[in-house]
C-alpha cells in the first residue's frame, strides 16, 4: 500500500512500508521540531496525530462521507479531570481526558489504517464533523 506521510517541517513523502511511519510517530514530541503528522490514503481519507509520547490526540477524516472523528478511550489513561489544552507546532487543541492517547495507541491505529485492517477495539471514535465544519 502506498500512502502520503506528512510531518511537521518535513517534505511530504509517499511511503510503502509501515516501519517508516512508525519511526516518525515515535519521534513526535509536542514540544519538539516534529509535533504532528498525518497519513493519507489515495481516496483522501486520513489519520492525523498531534503531540507525542503520553500526550497525543488523534483524528480521522473519512472519504467520501467527509465525516471527521476524534479517537478516545472508554477509560481515560490520564489522572486529570476536565478539558486540557495540548500545545504543539500546529497550534493548540482542547481535549477531554479520554481523548489523550499514548503513542502505543497511535501506532496501533496508524498500523491498522495503513494495512486496511480493523482498528483496535479499545479505541472509540467521537464524531466531530459538526464542530470541525463550524471552525
Amino acid at each position: 500500500m502506498k500512502m502520503l506521510l506528512e510531518v511537521e517541517k518535513k517534505k511530504p513523502a509517499q511511503v510503502h512500508e509501515f516501519s517508516k511511519v512508525e519511526k516518525v510517530l515515535r519521534g513526535l514530541k509536542s514540544y519538539g521540531p516534529q509535533s504532528y503528522a498525518s497519513l493519507t490514503k489515495t481516496d483522501g481519507s486520513y489519520l492525523q496525530v498531534a503531540g507525542g509520547g503520553v500526550s497525543c490526540v488523534m483524528e480521522m477524516r473519512e472519504k467520501p462521507s467527509d465525516r471527521h472523528w476524534r479517537a478516545y478511550l472508554e477509560v481515560a489513561k490520564v489522572p486529570f479531570k476536565g478539558q486540557q489544552t495540548l500545545m504543539f507546532g500546529g497550534g493548540h487543541m482542547t481535549m477531554e481526558p479520554d481523548e489523550v492517547l499514548f503513542i502505543e495507541d497511535v501506532v496501533a491505529v496508524f498500523r491498522a489504517f495503513f494495512e486496511s485492517k480493523p482498528f483496535p477495539k479499545d479505541i472509540k471514535w467521537r464524531d466531530m464533523s459538526q464542530i470541525v465544519r463550524r471552525t
